[in-house]
């Protein structure tokens, strides 16, 4: 009897030592996995701050460059008068009058504009209308990282399918400016441009 009780004590403590160890390990595991969230919760933190400071830079250029055009406004001649008998202005949908002044090409220069969807005829003649625009096309499997770089994402609805407008919005940064439309008025969507520098 006595070998019994001094085998299953030595049991129990063999029992208690393995738990023990155990409940070390596991305390070393939470410790490491503590760790790991805590440097992930700063490089998520740190990568916050980056992206507000990045905003914060962006939206400072655009500021500047909207005080810079007004100056640069105030400087410019006016305009020239017509000559009496010179032809009337084609229609709002030509690319002639879609040229716009100046200021208004230096704006579609100066920032980097990609358009998905709309039909193929209505991305060539827009192409035309505005030559420094990014055109990626109307089917999903467009090329998403072109639009990593975008200030701004214009999204024809018209010839386009669901899927490929949500993978345009997701892959467009948070910094970009989205802008839906359903019509193939080029006046008014340079309207709408324009607009966002008002």
């Amino acid at each position: 009897m006595a070998n019994s009780r001094e085998k299953k004590t030595r049991n129990v403590f063999t029992e208690k030592a393995a738990l023990e160890q155990e409940i070390a390990a596991l305390r070393e595991s939470l410790s490491e996995q503590a760790k790991r969230l805590a440097q992930c919760r700063k490089e998520i933190e740190d990568a916050i701050v980056e992206r507000i400071k990045r905003q914060e830079e962006i939206d400072a250029l655009r500021e500047e460059n909207r005080r810079l055009r007004k100056r640069l406004a105030e400087y410019e001649p006016p305009a020239e008068p017509a000559a009496e008998g010179a032809e009337e202005a084609s229609s709002p949908d030509t690319p002639d009058e879609s040229a716009g002044t100046r200021e208004e090409d230096e704006f579609f220069a100066a920032f980097r504009i990609y358009v998905v969807g709309g039909t193929e005829k209505w991305q060539k003649k827009a192409a035309e209308v505005f030559p420094t625009m990014h055109f990626l096309g109307s089917e999903k499997n467009f090329d998403s990282s072109a639009l990593a770089q975008a200030d701004y994402v214009i999204i024809n609805t018209n010839a386009v399918s669901h899927a490929c407008t949500e993978k345009a919005k997701n892959a467009a940064p948070k910094s970009a400016a989205i802008i839906m439309t359903s019509n193939n008025n080029l006046p008014l969507l340079r309207q709408k441009l324009l607009e966002t520098i008002q």
